[in-house]
């Protein structure tokens, strides 16, 4: 009698159902491949900016293009305030003075990220190789 009631029992552990971990094995899988796409999606990459020594003493100097905007959306290019359509004029006729082709822009903390990202693109419209963030400390 108990010999029965054992294999009886071993007999239900010998059919597990498996099928709702293959559901969820599938799930997972459809979810990676749909999701994989947006992990190599183009977008601004942005670094962090570093300091270099110069080589060799060289006292090339560089044009240096910076642009900082204010809480009060002031965008202020190389110590000079100007605005959007000043900017867009002036800043690819810098770049073309520029060796490196490189950018630094600042912002306060209260400004709004659209306005980052508009400024973003109006120097990769004019250029610009190189953009660099930078953050006050």
């Amino acid at each position: 009698m108990l010999r029965k009631r054992l294999l009886k029992r071993k007999g239900n552990l010998a059919e597990l159902n498996i099928t709702s971990l293959v559901d969820i094995a599938l799930t997972l899988v459809i979810g990676f491949i749909v999701a994989l796409p947006y992990f190599f999606e183009s977008g601004i990459f942005v670094s962090q900016a570093k300091l270099a020594r110069s080589e060799g003493g060289s006292l090339e100097k560089e044009l240096k293009i910076n642009i900082y905007l204010t809480k009060n959306e002031e965008i202020i290019l190389n110590e000079k305030k100007v605005d959007l359509t000043v900017l867009k004029n002036l800043l690819p006729q810098l770049l073309s003075r520029s060796l490196e082709k490189k950018v630094l822009i600042g912002a306060d903390t209260e400004v709004r990220y659209e306005k980052i990202i508009k400024i973003l693109d109006i120097c990769k419209e004019s250029g610009a190789k190189e953009l660099t963030l930078i953050r006050k400390k």
